[in-house]
């Protein structure tokens, strides 16, 4: 139990200057938004009077197969599951996974290969931005219904569109930046005990990488500055890779009382160590999809470190103070065999496995609703039933598609990184730590 608690509790870019805006002339940052057209009655592909097939691409290596990985492991894991214990008379799901190596083009073929080699019923998990951005199009073309996309670009919001074959699941990042810009301002983040709220007239600074995940959580925090009437207080620079101390170094003079970054996994990770090379003392906040101790520097910074968090595992009241639909996730995923203690795919504290379960989890959901409902299997009657009621969301609350919605789950918890050092044989650590529960957007405004 010890050693299940140490993986749970290790869950639990030289910036280039392309643009510095504040106030009235904050960049305008929105994505491109899609029609839907509507889904032909009576079409559909993948099934057998036995099995019906689902698939996905994901980066299972390159930059993000950190991400892909255990996200895949865990969908497998779900399905296995589903299938061992199916209702009688339950098609069986087949899940076919390719890997598009972190690359958006490989994704495109990985995708049209699936739908039209594969066959698949759904997409269950599409991970990558660059990978759902691009198919995105190609998916509402050809009719194809999508579960969890493992990104949150804006562009899958597509407004209330009833019939839509898209369903997002984790929060889109406009909603994301949004939260961020809430809690900056709003919690008590601040303050020798972090019992201190900031003053209506603090600097807010704003890193964004110039990509679609950059620029929607951006656009999320610049709508909700202007909302709050706060847009004259924020500072915002886009960053790369190659120069990020001189523009850190920018920033900083600006004298920000609070930092939000909005750049996903390898680029928030060199934002925070160029932050802290610099000397940076105020608070950092980032995306949900950033709260993955492991994928951080392991050290001790000289600020605070703050993420959104739209799954939470924690209930005081639970077994070992988690909840029990974690335990229900540690069952599936070590009866798949990625549950051994000590080893490498060791995925029952890994954030990205949860979503790979939540994925499949959601995809489940639906099916089950369709097929005992006894209509015919079909895209557009699958899409029927996926609205037809909220759906629970295994450690994460609940998802309403009804009349169409397609905005994700819009209430998230708050998490800070704890460092905790050596001491003698037990090796230096860091996980997050929830510090807010869950809220919605307009509960932490109050």
């Amino acid at each position: 139990m010890k050693k299940i608690l140490l993986f749970v509790l290790m869950l639990v870019t030289s910036l280039t200057i392309v643009a510095c805006d504040s106030g009235s002339n904050l960049p305008e940052l929105d994505v491109e938004e899609y029609d839907v057209p509507e889904v032909p009655a009576g079409l559909v592909q993948g099934i057998t009077d036995t099995t019906v097939t689902v698939g996905n691409t994901a980066s299972k290596t390159g930059a993000f197969g950190i991400v892909g990985v255990p996200f895949s492991a865990a969908i497998e894991a779900v399905f296995a599951n589903y299938n061992a214990n199916r209702a009688e008379g339950a098609r069986e799901i087949l899940y076919v996974t390719y890997d598009d190596q972190t690359d958006p083009a490989v994704g495109q073929t990985n995708t049209k290969k699936l739908v039209e080699e594969d066959e698949v019923f759904a997409i269950v998990g599409h991970v990558g931005t660059g990978t759902v951005g691009a198919t995105l199009p190609y998916l509402l073309e050809e009719h194809v219904p999508m579960v969890y996309a493992a990104t949150g670009i804006n562009n899958l919001y597509f407004g209330d569109t009833p019939g839509n074959p898209i369903f997002a699941v984790q929060p889109i990042y406009k909603t994301d930046g949004r939260i961020a810009f809430a809690r900056a301002i709003n919690e008590p983040l601040f303050g020798d005990n972090n019992d201190e709220v900031l003053a209506e007239d603090a600097t807010i600074g704003v890193l964004y990488t110039n990509d679609d995940a950059g620029k929607s959580i951006a656009a999320g925090i610049i709508e909700e500055a202007r909302n709050q009437g706060r847009e004259d207080n924020v500072v915002v620079y886009s960053f790369e890779d190659s120069t990020i101390e001189s523009t850190v170094n920018t920033l900083l003079r600006e004298n920000p009382d609070a930092i939000i970054v909005a750049g996903n996994q390898a680029p928030f990770n060199n934002a925070l160590v160029a932050l802290d090379d610099v000397g940076n003392e105020v608070p950092v906040i980032t995306s949900y999809v950033n709260t993955n101790a492991g994928s951080i520097t392991l050290q001790e910074y000289g600020f605070d470190i703050y993420g959104s968090a739209w799954i939470d595992i924690v209930d005081p009241e639970g077994t070992a103070g988690f909840s029990q639909e974690y335990w229900d996730f540690v069952t599936v995923m070590t009866a798949a065999g990625y549950g051994e203690l000590g080893a490498d795919d060791n995925y029952t504290a890994n954030a990205f496995a949860m979503a790979g379960y939540v994925a499949a989890k959601v995809f489940v959901a639906g099916w089950e609703r369709l097929e005992q409902s006894g209509d015919e299997i079909t895209w557009a009657n699958f899409i029927a039933a996926m609205e037809e009621a909220p759906i629970d969301v295994p450690m994460g609350g609940m998802i309403d598609y009804t009349d169409g919605k397609r905005w994700g789950i819009d209430s998230m918890a708050l998490s800070k990184l704890v460092y905790t050092p050596e001491d003698g044989d037990t090796p230096a650590s860091q996980a997050f730590v929830k510090v807010a529960e869950i809220e919605a957007l307009e509960e932490i405004n109050e």
